[in-house]
């Protein structure tokens, strides 16, 4: 499988469950492969959120059901609503779904979902010092660099913000997003993904964040933005 994109990982439970519970509802197809290298076609049955386990369809070849069966390492991939879905998982048991065999396996770890953009994204340039500023209940504020504005979200870096201060969910009213010469925006937003770039002292956090309900002046003012970002990157 070919090196996933962090920016799509996700790793909260709720969210593997959520891509998980769409996959059986589809009955989206999905082929495993083994460490081994024997491959098949199968189908998720079932989701259970509560035990963080997942059903899959039964293998009637007995070596592809012996490799998967005793193999740490498990690839799925597929598509959902055609978007591409790859995960991995440990070694499965074997179960009865509807008076059928059938496969039992733990949620994986993580998850990569390729979500598809809805809005073309501008990136910004790092030394223009644009800033996202988010005042907490006790008044302190939270300051990150803006890495990226499309219409729907935002794209912000930190080194010093961790995922704690910035939990995946996170709703987040009236933050201020400060573009400098261009101008600044209050605007609320929910935090929807997270992932590290580095593993060291110079690890930088990722956050991508959408907008909720902006209204139509609003949109007006970051078309305009996004313009204007994209001429300067261009530039």
């Amino acid at each position: 499988m070919a090196q996933p994109d962090e920016r799509y990982r996700l790793t909260h439970t709720s969210q593997i469950g959520t891509v998980l519970r769409d996959l059986s509802w589809q009955k989206c197809l999905l082929t495993v492969r083994t460490r081994t290298g024997h491959q098949f076609v199968t189908s998720v049955l079932h989701m259970d959120p509560v035990n963080r386990t997942f059903i899959f369809d039964w293998c009637n070849a007995d070596a592809e059901r012996h490799s998967l069966m005793t193999s740490d390492e498990n690839a799925f991939s597929g598509l959902l609503r055609g978007v591409p879905v790859n995960f991995m998982v440990g070694r499965p048991s074997a179960t009865r779904y509807e008076d059928g065999p059938a496969f039992i396996v733990e949620f994986p770890e993580k998850l990569y979902h390729f979500q598809r953009r809805r809005h073309f994204r501008a990136r910004t340039l790092v030394t223009k010092g644009y800033r996202c500023e988010i005042r907490n209940p006790d008044n302190s504020v939270l300051a990150l660099d803006v890495a990226d504005l499309s219409l729907s979200g935002v794209g912000l870096r930190s080194r010093t913000v961790g995922e704690d201060r910035l939990p995946v969910g996170t709703m987040v009213s009236r933050c201020r997003l400060d573009f400098r010469e261009l101008g600044k925006l209050d605007i609320d937003l929910q935090v929807v993904g997270h992932w590290l770039v580095g593993n060291d002292d110079s690890a930088i956090h990722h956050y991508g964040c959408a907008f909720v309900n902006p209204d139509g002046r609003m949109e007006n003012f970051l078309q305009r933005l996004v313009f204007s970002l994209e001429l300067a990157h261009r530039g």
